[in-house]
């Protein structure tokens, strides 16, 4: 799909998509309201710019990025689902409407945002939602300065908002996100960064979601609202928030370790069924008797010695380390580097297993939804 720039004038049809075809229905793309530049020097700020549904509303005075309160639909959240905001984001490159910034000419490779592409798929900073932006990007490069006001369209990115384990039992947290690009007057380097000295527009833009209040009482609303079991919490608190939310991270059945955590995987796969009284992929873990998760003996449960890390991921027959990496995956040596999962997430694992790892009702515990 082709998008127009606001002055009328057609530009190129993604190099992705190759000529247009007869009857080929053109959309513009939707005309930026509140426009902003991302920061960096004013001579530069053009070059990317950014624009939102709803539109960038912080600071009131002179807004420079987004933010919503998670189920506030005045603001803009256009997800009903509980503990995430999602927002319409898009890019514009050599936009106009800055006086002190002149549309320019740029080469391919020479924009980038930060872990996309196909080799961070498994990197913590990875966002999936930002990849049709860096697609939009690579399809129009290169361009000249008469090729002015280049819109994405708007794409849909999600911002969820993490879970922290409290003595008054689960509440969200504030959740930022931060799209960050790099545009360079030449090709950038390897490692996605401009030649030092040349001129380039390095912008961030913050998407922002705070916790819900409940509208009756201005209350927060807890994370255990509509949980049904302790399973649920499970699934939802941390297993599709630091486990699966990456389609490389257990987001699908991967050969690799044939664990798939989401609720359905398919085939009547599912987190619980890939989990309990499940045999390992991994051997020495298999050759040592563990289970997947073993129901009343967390450490004979594989899952909870990886979320453990250290010396419970060595084998009595097989060595130290012999049953991986610590999970969420952490692996320092290849600039994956996650942190552990909070005290009260494993503790939460640990009582569930030693409760007999049920899939439904919830079991007697101060950290767990009831």
């Amino acid at each position: 799909m082709k998008y127009i720039s606001r002055n009328g004038t057609a530009k190129r049809l993604s190099r992705l998509f190759g000529p247009p075809l007869l009857g080929l229905v053109i959309f513009a793309g939707s005309v930026p309201g509140q426009i902003v530049g991302g920061g960096g020097p004013a001579a530069t700020d053009c070059w990317v710019a950014f624009q939102s549904t709803p539109a960038p509303n912080t600071p009131a005075s002179r807004p420079k990025y987004l933010r919503c309160r998670d189920q506030d639909s005045v603001c803009g959240d256009a997800d009903p689902t509980l503990g995430q905001c999602q927002f319409q984001v898009q890019i514009g490159l050599n936009a106009t409407g800055f006086p002190n910034c002149t549309p320019s000419n740029f080469p391919s490779n020479s924009f980038a945002i930060p872990y996309t592409g196909p080799s961070f798929d498994d990197h913590p900073k990875h966002v999936p939602d930002f990849e049709p932006l860096q697609l939009f990007a690579d399809g129009q490069l290169p361009i000249t300065s008469g090729d002015t006001d280049l819109w994405s369209g708007p794409t849909a990115v999600s911002v969820v908002l993490p879970v922290a384990q409290t003595s008054n039992g689960p509440r969200f947290r504030t959740a930022t996100l931060k799209l960050q690009t790099t545009l360079c007057s030449v090709p950038l380097l390897s490692g996605g960064k401009c030649p030092t000295g040349l001129p380039q527009d390095k912008d961030k833009f913050k998407l922002v979601c705070t916790p819900p209040l409940d509208p009756m009482t201005n209350q927060p609303v807890s994370p255990c609202t509509g949980i049904t079991s302790t399973f649920e919490q499970i699934q939802k608190h941390i297993f599709d928030r630091k486990c699966s939310n990456l389609a490389t991270c257990h987001g699908s059945v991967e050969p690799t370790h044939d664990l798939c955590l989401k609720p359905s995987c398919g085939g009547g796969r599912s987190a619980y069924t890939d989990l309990v009284n499940a045999a390992p992929h991994n051997f020495a873990a298999a050759s040592d008797g563990l289970l997947r998760v073993k129901p009343g003996d967390p450490d004979q449960s594989l899952l909870y010695l990886k979320v453990l890390g250290g010396t419970r991921l060595s084998s009595p027959m097989f060595g130290a380390n012999a049953y991986g990496f610590r999970m969420p995956y952490h692996n320092p040596s290849a600039d994956r580097a996650r942190p552990k999962l909070t005290a009260g997430e494993i503790k939460l694992l640990r009582e569930w297993i030693l409760s007999g790892a049920p899939a439904t009702g919830f079991i007697a515990s101060s950290i767990s939804c009831q």
